[in-house]
């Protein structure tokens, strides 16, 4: 009983600390390679996918250790609900936001269109949210994004992303199509789209 609540602890635990390594590591001292992801979202290969190779490698090793040495039996426990939330990560973020092997049944359920609006948010701007599973979308970014939906230039927006190093897009009301190819945003499907359009 406790190894299992362990793990599920350790589940909900990874949310909050997945989004203070999104917003201090990925977008700080790792932006190097998390830019590639920002710039070419969605491609077949990106400099981003280093990330949850070193996390799972880090996580494996200590699940390991929780194996093999008796007293640090709860690395194994905690290692569960880590390997549980990265493959819970890599079905949403993956597989059904930037859809990277084709579109997945289910891609317009209420529940995808609501976190790929939240997640084009974040790519859109390069700021918040940074959550992956439960993103928290401050409302000022939420209305500057509707408003560019419409159709009217976000100066500001452009300018944090200029400064970010990223290119802007801009999208229609009926599709999330980046300005040029693989767009800050490309390929997202919003919460009032259809299908994704991606462009490459």
């Amino acid at each position: 009983m406790i190894p299992v609540l362990v793990a599920t602890l350790s589940l909900l635990a990874m949310e909050p600390v997945v989004t203070a390594v999104h917003r201090r590591t990925m977008h700080g001292w790792a932006w190097g390679w998390h830019r590639s992801h920002h710039r070419h979202a969605g491609a077949t290969v990106e400099a981003n996918d280093l990330f949850p190779v070193v996390f799972a490698a880090v996580t494996v090793a200590a699940m390991a250790l929780g194996a093999t040495v008796e007293p640090l039996a709860p690395l194994l426990w905690v290692g569960s609900g880590i390997t549980a939330y990265g493959a819970a990560y890599l079905v949403v973020h993956d597989l059904y936001i930037h859809q990277r092997l084709g579109s997945p049944p289910g891609v317009r359920s209420r529940l995808v269109r609501r976190l790929a609006e939240a997640h084009r948010i974040h790519h859109l701007y390069g700021r918040e949210p940074y959550g992956f599973l439960l993103p928290v979308v401050p409302r000022d970014l939420r209305e500057r994004a509707l408003s560019r939906r419409a159709g009217d230039r976000d100066v500001q927006g452009e300018d944090e992303m200029a400064a970010a190093g990223l290119t802007a897009c801009t999208t229609s009301p009926s599709t999330s199509v980046s300005s040029g190819p693989r767009g800050a945003a490309g390929g997202l499907p919003t919460a009032s789209s259809g299908p994704a359009v991606h462009t490459r």
